[in-house]
């Protein structure tokens, strides 16, 4: 089994670097007693600034990791916002300048938005006559309109999506698919909300005590534990509109918006039933682990085949360990359509 990351992030980190090493250089520019005593210098350290990230950025991120160049103007408006916290009010005349350029700026990233909002809209709706599945149809519609994998996007749209959305989704399952759930008897559903109330507890509590220390460090936790929330929530409610299902020969496993990947049944030379929770093996993909239950059904391919991730991460294995509820009828109907097709 191998694990193959869709992206490289040896780029971000020399940008984060670098962009780090700019301001601790502007900073102590600023600190020095001849900066307001210069005019030069409060120009040279804007310059640097508006013109220093955005171009960091385009070439570390954009290019690196192929976004719309568009997000330059997010990167300005960063570099924007970073002037004038670093530049002293009596020095900030360049950055009012700035400011009126990002309103252009921002006018037009809209109008482009707008569009490829409309894009995305008649190419989703495109791909989903095809397929039930929102995350596939998402990351074709978004293929179809920048013509590039857009994974770690459209997985934090999917992630908010199922969170605060989900509840009045239909369970993706297409006309003519058998579907198996596994969420009903693992104790999964239990598990995960009583972690969602500990969650909201825990924050609170947290909150309270870092905010006494510091109110940027408190703010800074209360944003990373509603994030965990969002996801748990997004998570639960994803298991439970994405099953495992079984149709014309075509076999689909998903667990929640975390693992998918879909294989012909004749790609399956074994199904086992596991009594047991069984060793840990770097041969066997666990994909029980995010149900948090033991696995109870073992396939086994002729070859190795791709499950896809989060965030495009992709794995290559040959085994996989699942729980599904009805894991009799499960193994029943794939037994039957390996032995008539």
């Amino acid at each position: 089994m191998t694990l193959t990351p869709a992206y490289n992030y040896r780029p971000a980190l020399w940008f984060a670097g670098l962009l780090l090493a700019l301001l601790f250089v502007e900073r102590l520019i600023t600190l020095q007693p001849q900066f307001a005593l210069q005019p030069a210098l409060p120009a040279a350290v804007t310059f640097d600034l508006l013109a220093g990230i955005p171009l960091l950025f385009y070439f570390f991120i954009v290019r690196r990791y192929r976004l719309p160049v568009t997000t330059v103007v997010g990167a300005f408006g960063g570099a924007l916002a970073l002037g004038y916290y670093l530049i002293p009010a009596g020095q900030q005349q360049y950055l009012g300048w700035a400011r009126q350029s990002l309103v252009l700026l921002e006018a037009g990233v809209l109008v482009v938005a707008v569009a490829n909002l409309r894009r995305l809209v008649r190419a989703y709706a495109e791909a989903a006559r095809r397929s039930a599945d929102f995350v596939e149809n998402l990351n074709a519609a978004f293929a179809a309109v920048f013509r590039r994998s857009m994974a770690p996007l459209v997985s934090e749209v999917v992630m908010f999506r199922y969170a605060l959305l989900g509840w009045w989704a239909r369970p993706e399952v297409g006309a003519g698919q058998r579907a198996f759930s596994n969420h009903r008897d693992s104790g999964f559903l239990a598990l995960v909300i009583t972690c969602c109330a500990l969650s909201v507890i825990e924050t609170a509590a947290m909150h309270m005590l870092v905010s006494r220390w510091n109110a940027t460090a408190a703010v800074v936790v209360l944003v990373l534990d509603v994030y965990t929330l969002v996801f748990l929530l997004a998570h639960l409610r994803a298991v439970m509109l994405r099953p495992a299902t079984l149709e014309n020969g075509q076999l689909l496993v998903r667990i929640g918006f975390a693992w998918r990947f879909a294989v012909p049944v004749q790609a399956v030379v074994h199904a086992d039933e596991l009594r047991d929770t069984p060793e840990p093996d770097k041969l066997t993909l666990n994909l029980a682990k995010l149900l948090f239950t033991a696995p109870n059904v073992r396939l086994t391919f002729a070859e190795s085949v791709t499950i896809t991730g989060l965030y495009g991460i992709r794995r290559q294995t040959k085994q996989v360990a699942l729980y599904v509820d009805d894991r009799a009828e499960f193994l029943r109907q794939l037994r039957t359509k390996l032995s008539t097709d």
